[in-house]
């Protein structure tokens, strides 16, 4: 999601949230921004879909960088609150190779950023 400020950034992250509620993909969603500049800020949110699952997100980023997630989590878990999948750049123990990772029922392994999109449309194959 290129952007040359976080407002611009954390549109683009609520339209794609947007085109979930008006596509029937998703039952209801809660989402915050909460900018710390111009160019830097936090975004958090949760996407309910109609089985009862969610997707829990958090992103800071910054937009001055070409990975401007300074810190990412994307929690998908079902609706007894079991993880399905997770992607996170948080330090780990055991350390991995790389500090971004995933998580899945089968363990962790080393992952690329995902994009958001990226994310949801992973989520919605699996569904």
């Amino acid at each position: 999601m290129p952007a040359t400020n976080f407002l611009d950034y954390s549109k683009a992250v609520r339209e794609l949230l947007d085109t979930l509620l008006a596509a029937g993909q998703a039952e209801r969603i809660s989402f915050e921004i909460d900018p710390r500049s111009n160019l830097r800020g936090l975004i958090r949110g949760t996407v309910q879909f109609g089985d009862g699952s969610e997707l829990h997100l958090r992103e800071f980023v910054d937009v001055t960088l070409a990975e401007p997630k300074l810190m990412y989590a994307y929690h998908y878990q079902d609706r007894e609150k079991k993880l399905l999948l997770r992607y996170d750049n948080a330090a780990h123990r055991p350390e991995l190779s790389q500090i971004e990772h995933k998580h899945t029922q089968d363990g962790v392994s080393a992952s690329s950023v995902p994009t958001l999109a990226q994310v949801i449309d992973e989520i919605l194959r699996i569904k």
